[in-house]
């Protein structure tokens, strides 16, 4: 990874090459129209989702892979496909609390790996949120237990039926 003068790369992109093995490739300027509202934050975390339709009724429910997260959104990689709608986000931290939010599916799409990707913004950016995205990075980057030991629990959790 270089650091190169913007103001030196074509529109059309250049050709560059690697100072350390001589490689060339090409380079293209970057694109302004990419750059996301808030920073994205890289995670692991498994998640708990369940998706509503819009009278409040769930339409299905399961599990997902938080790959990042920011101050807007998550990115959920999961085995099934997640129809639109309302969803709620539920985790657990290492003290066993429960973590939850809402939002809204922004996205679903099908992965070259046959699973799916869901863009997920959440519904009102507050405290409630910002906690939410907080303890998720913290458990991504706790070494050890994460978030896989409330599947070791006797008394599971009940699974909500309706959007309060």
């Amino acid at each position: 990874m270089f650091r190169l003068d913007h103001g030196l790369i074509k529109p059309t992109g250049s050709k560059a090459r690697c100072s350390k093995c001589g490689e060339i490739f090409k380079v293209f300027q970057p694109n302004e129209t990419e750059r996301r509202k808030y920073q994205r934050v890289k995670t692991q975390n498994l998640i708990s989702y369940f998706a509503f339709d819009e009278t409040g009724k769930m339409i299905s429910h399961g599990l997902g892979i938080a790959m990042d997260v920011s101050k807007g959104g998550v990115l959920l990689e999961t085995t099934n496909y997640i129809k639109s709608g309302l969803i709620v986000l539920a985790a657990t931290d290492k003290a066993r609390n429960l973590i939850e939010v809402k939002g809204k599916i922004a996205y679903s799409k099908k992965t070259s790996t046959g699973s799916y990707f869901t863009g997920i913004e959440f519904t009102g950016v507050n405290e409630r949120v910002t906690k939410f995205i907080t303890k998720l990075i913290k458990e991504y980057n706790w070494q050890g237990y994460n978030l896989f030991y409330r599947w070791h629990d006797r008394d599971p959790q009940p699974i909500p039926h309706k959007v309060t």
